[in-house]
């Protein structure tokens, strides 16, 4: 009976180890190339995307706008190191918890800590076909928002992917994410059409003369097209291909069609409206009776982003109970 206790722990651990290696193996190697960057920068390389080497860092709500390239680079080669021990810990063992809680931090911090606004402003300027904002320091931070997904690859396949039941508050938090999309949606939409909403009309009318109302109309539009497609994540239609799309009707929806895109927008709103927070913490940002439409919105974007992030966890539980 012990011998067969043993086998059977054996057994559960080098699954363990299989289903966690791939995504900690990338992940290591991801964390040694991000730790050879901060070395080249410590060492007096140049493309140093923080501080002087970010003239945009202020405008944008950079948490890094400070930084010098000698000790962050320091700082980046020392986590890059600790980041590929880490995953060799958890490619070669199993239970460990040092290392899990490393992954969880190195994801957060890579996800929402380095990343800033300019991330979900050069995706909405991409359904404008502009890219005039595209820099060095955005490329950086793609690199890490990557790194930062496969640490959480890393760490959600090592501690067995969570609970497989799904959870009741998934339809309520659902609706309340399609909802927080629609403050900032509104806001520009009404803009387009020449409605100053919570803005002087001087603000609006020189800007849609001179073709603004496109860009108003395209990004209150993006927020009203996330409103709808949210709300499939609790419909029929969010499940199985509806009858009018082509070839694809009454297929089952693949699980990850919804899941990537949701948590995708996820972290780009928490990114932003965390900035946008700090900003009128800090009183960068004032809201007045005449003037409250050009800020004011976009706090709803760290609620959205949280709320959608928690109804798209929801949706996943559910679609892998059936």
């Amino acid at each position: 009976m012990a011998e067969s206790r043993m086998a059977e722990s054996r057994s559960v651990t080098v699954v363990a180890r299989g289903r966690s290696s791939w995504a900690a193996t990338a992940a290591g190697v991801w964390s040694l190339a991000f730790g050879a960057a901060g070395g080249y920068w410590a060492a007096g390389g140049g493309g140093f995307p923080f501080g002087a080497g970010d003239p945009r860092a202020a405008q944008v709500g950079s948490l890094f706008a400070a930084a010098e390239p000698g000790s962050t680079g320091l700082a980046i080669a020392a986590l890059g190191l600790l980041g590929a021990a880490a995953a060799l810990v958890m490619v070669r063992s199993a239970g460990a918890r040092l290392p899990l809680v490393l992954a969880w931090a190195m994801s957060v911090g890579l996800v929402v800590a380095v990343p800033d606004v300019r991330v979900i402003q050069n995706f909405g300027y991409l359904f404008m076909g502009y890219t005039g904002f595209w820099d060095g320091p955005l490329l950086f931070m793609l690199f890490c928002i990557g790194g930062g997904a496969l640490w959480a690859a890393a760490a959600w396949r090592y501690q067995g992917g969570g609970t497989r039941e799904p959870v009741r508050w998934g339809t309520p938090v659902t609706y309340a994410a399609a909802l927080l999309a629609l403050p900032y949606g509104i806001s520009r939409l009404s803009w387009a059409v020449g409605i100053p909403l919570g803005v002087q009309p001087e603000t609006i009318s020189g800007g849609n003369a001179s073709g603004g109302w496109v860009v108003e109309a395209v990004l209150g539009g993006l927020c009203v097209v996330g409103a709808i497609l949210t709300l499939g994540l609790v419909q029929r239609w969010g499940e199985v291909f509806p009858r009018w799309i082509p070839l694809l009707r009454g297929r089952r929806v693949p699980i990850w069609l919804a899941v990537v895109p949701g948590l995708c927008a996820a972290t780009m709103l928490i990114q932003s409206g965390s900035r946008l927070f700090l900003w009128w913490a800090k009183g960068d940002i004032v809201l007045t009776a005449d003037d409250w439409g050009s800020f004011g919105p976009g706090l709803s974007w760290l609620p959205w982003g949280l709320a959608l992030a928690a109804a798209t966890y929801a949706y996943y539980l559910r679609r892998r109970a059936e």
